[in-house]
């Protein structure tokens, strides 16, 4: 079967696994290496060198890519000005994937079936490639592809630019730090975290008795007691869930003493940063990625993102995607991934509403910083037994909806303690009925189990409402605060 590849009699790691690990270990040091260079450099050789990976990129792409012969034709040749290039789309790459990817070995109906089986997530796909899947707010499926280089940069970036304790980027330095490491996410598919942290697990065996996946669909009183046992030292989550763990900390239920929380995902605030720090006594580590590229900027310990462009081109743009000046935030914003070139991410439409401060950042780093808007929605609160309140994640929420009924476009909004209803959309009024039927029966088992009682959850007619203005869809709302405390 394509794609698939080969594992011992036993189902366990694939024998070529090692060879995989001691490639990327090579491939990681030379990366490092240049990022050092590229640090050590002048602003005019900073600007040299990332000119140059852009001319690389888009001659690539202009080469190897169908889809962007095409979508430059009106350009002239060796063109090398990114600012010319006309942006693209989730919705239109996605529609012309088996063109827009550099290997004519990946088609996208084999992908689709390589992740719809979650026992497959890390497996090297085609022995070479790292793949996962992303919906987010357009509520279109998303498959990327990552080629060996583009990992080892995306190590190589987290080894060097984080400033707290070990990283999980930098595989070779974990097992001689003393401590286990968590990652508290949504699993049950093949979502970019919890691929890249199975797969350092995978390729570097030593890795596994110092690390564990924690799921956020579980309830949180089993989620709280199975860390009190795993007892990490680093703990990576979204800043939804890891203020619901700092609060559960304060509180004396959760007893955990990491050394460093990470944070990603979704848009930290400063309220959760101080929240969580205070909580776990230990500093948090802010990154911005995205499953388009998963290190565009890193945090420092004043709490500013900082770009890596180095490897990363961010536009932050208006609505008539003109540019916008430092301190004013954009509508959307154009990312370009240097670093992939099996599958050439140029100026696309990321959807985030970023500003970028060009003030001088008091950690002495030179490359300009972001804040990040947008990138979440609402954690809910509902009555459990005994009226006591059940916290529900966003992402949790999602994944569910996602993964378990097929459905990437909706909005699941609250309109009373324990009501809530749910919108969906899909081609045509019978299948969105299926679809929304479908979601319901899903949410209603996943509410059951978090301790969810007689919850009102009732199918809407109306189709999901994105924001009139920014064009973003906020998939799961809460009740105003005064209204959930019946004030």
């Amino acid at each position: 079967m394509a794609g698939r590849s080969e594992h011992g009699p036993d189902g366990g790691r694939d024998p070529w696994d090692w060879w995989r690990g001691t490639d990327e270990l090579w491939r990681w040091g030379a990366r490092v290496r240049e990022i050092w260079l590229d640090d050590l450099a002048d602003d005019t050789g900073r600007r040299a060198t990332r000119q140059r990976r852009i001319a690389a990129l888009l001659g690539h792409a202009r080469e190897n890519s169908a889809f962007y012969r095409t979508h430059y034709r009106h350009l002239p040749a060796g063109c090398t000005d990114l600012r010319v290039c006309p942006p693209v789309t989730r919705a239109q790459l996605m529609a012309n994937f088996d063109g827009w990817v550099t290997d004519a070995q990946l088609r996208r109906h084999e992908l689709e079936t390589f992740v719809r089986d979650p026992s497959r997530v890390a497996e090297p796909y085609l022995g070479n490639y790292a793949v996962w899947t992303s919906s987010g707010t357009t509520g279109v499926p998303g498959i990327y592809v990552q080629d060996p280089d583009a990992l080892a940069i995306y190590a190589a970036l987290l080894t060097t630019r984080f400033e707290f304790g070990p990283m999980l980027g930098d595989p070779w330095q974990m097992p001689a730090a003393a401590g286990r490491m968590a990652l508290v996410a949504a699993t049950g598919g093949h979502f970019a975290g919890v691929v890249w942290w199975e797969r350092q697990r995978r390729l570097h065996p030593l890795l596994a008795a110092h690390t564990r996946v924690f799921s956020i669909l579980q309830p949180l009183d089993v989620l709280v007691s199975q860390l009190n046992d795993w007892q990490p030292a680093f703990v990576g989550s979204y800043p939804t869930m890891l203020a619901l763990l700092a609060g559960e900390q304060c509180e004396g239920r959760l007893g955990i003493r990491p050394r460093t929380v990470w944070s990603g995902g979704e848009a930290l605030t400063a309220a959760d940063r101080a929240a969580i720090a205070d909580g776990f006594a230990c500093p948090v580590v802010e990154d911005y990625g995205a499953s388009e590229c998963m290190q565009i900027a890193f945090g420092c310990r004043h709490g500013r993102l900082h770009l890596n462009d180095d490897w990363v081109e961010l536009e932050p743009v208006d609505a008539r995607g003109q540019p916008v000046p430092p301190g004013q935030p954009s509508d959307t914003v154009l990312l370009t991934n240097l670093a992939n070139r099996v599958q050439p991410v140029i100026r696309y439409d990321l959807g985030d509403s970023v500003t970028v401060d060009a003030t001088p950042c008091p950690c002495g780093q030179r490359r300009p910083s972001v804040r990040v808007q947008g990138r979440r929605d609402d954690v809910l609160v509902l009555d459990g037994a005994g009226g006591r309140g059940v916290r529900l994640l966003p992402l949790a929420v999602e994944t569910v909806i996602e993964e378990e009924a097929g459905v990437h476009r909706f909005q699941l909004i609250q309109t009373a303690r324990n009501a809530l209803r749910l919108r969906v959309d899909a081609p045509g009024a019978r299948r969105r009925a299926v679809a929304g039927r479908r979601a319901v029966r899903a949410l209603a088992r996943f509410l059951e189990a978090q301790g969810v009682e007689r919850v009102d959850l009732t199918l809407d007619d109306c189709l999901p409402q994105a924001n009139p203005v920014s064009g973003k869809l906020r998939r799961v709302r809460a009740l105003p605060a005064t209204a959930a405390s019946g004030r």
